[in-house]
């Protein structure tokens, strides 16, 4: 919400302008200002409004301070406010990068399909989000479908970077648009050849991505029975399959996120030890492992 305080700290064309665009949308008068122009800063109640007395044509609401700065008169204007609109903005964004497809709201008011565009050489989803570093942020990401489904995805941050949030899905190329966006002459300007100058690198934080062969060396920690290579013939078929979240590409260069890899990881032990097997070799291993988890557990 922009407050009448906050627009009156805007230049009037500014406020024209971006309400042309759709980025905000006129809301209710409010029904109480802090009047910042009473060295008191007044608390004024939206009473309505009256003929000014030297000015017939002039809406004002009467004021009476009882500070000491006397009658003061306000206009309609002096409660004017507006609600941003994540769905106006992203039309401007869209017009900006040429997209292409029908914007959606994906999570209303927190995520929105801007459409399709380039970046980086590939045709790419670009998405638009709101609030991205709140608490509930990573609750949006996982109820944002389309997000979820986007095999390129592209996200803009509104205003801040969003935190790790990206728990399921593939994890998207982001940037905070208030970085690169500028307004002129009435237009949103956004360039995303400069913000994605090549095809996009997905961000690998230190101690959350391993290789495939630290994930089958995990496993082979917990199920020695397989050797690691066989162990990394396994991990990288489920990889393969989206099992669980990596960084989208193959061979060396791929990486695997591991706490949805640890997710997969209790899975395959549970079923490999309830697996029935008549060998007294694996049998007894079995045991042995169980023992050793139980008594990890314990500790």
């Amino acid at each position: 919400m922009l407050t009448p305080q906050d627009a009156r700290a805007w230049p009037r064309e500014w406020l024209a302008s971006i309400d042309t665009m759709g980025i905000l949308d006129p809301h209710a008068q409010a029904e109480e200002i802090i009047y910042d122009g009473c060295d008191h800063e007044c608390a004024v109640p939206n009473l309505g409004f009256e003929a000014h007395p030297d000015d017939p044509e002039r809406l004002v609401s009467v004021h009476r301070c009882l500070h000491g700065c006397g009658v003061v008169f306000l206009e309609p204007r002096d409660f004017e406010q507006w609600r941003f609109s994540l769905v106006g903005l992203a039309r401007s964004v869209a017009s900006a990068i040429d997209a292409s497809g029908v914007i959606v709201e994906d999570v209303p008011g927190r995520v929105v399909l801007v459409g399709t565009a380039n970046v980086g050489g590939q045709a790419s989803e670009v998405f638009l989000g709101f609030g991205l570093a709140r608490p509930d942020a990573a609750i949006i990401a996982a109820t944002a479908e389309r997000l979820i489904a986007s095999e390129r995805p592209v996200v803009l941050s509104v205003g801040v970077k969003p935190g790790d949030i990206w728990s399921v899905g593939t994890r998207p190329q982001t940037a905070v648009l208030a970085e690169h966006a500028a307004l002129e002459a009435g237009c949103l300007r956004l360039d995303l050849a400069q913000i994605f100058p090549t095809q996009g690198v997905v961000e690998v934080k230190p101690g959350g991505w391993i290789t495939v062969t630290e994930a089958a060396e995990l496993m082979h920690e917990n199920l020695p029975f397989l050797s690691i290579t066989k162990w990394k013939a396994r991990v990288s078929k489920a990889a393969g399959a989206g099992r669980f979240r990596t960084n989208g590409k193959r061979g060396t260069a791929r990486r695997i996120d591991i706490h949805s890899f640890n997710t997969w990881r209790l899975e395959q032990r549970d079923i490999d030890l309830a697996r029935e097997d008549t060998s007294p070799i694996a049998s007894a291993v079995r045991t042995a492992l169980r023992r050793e988890n139980d008594r990890k557990t314990a500790q």
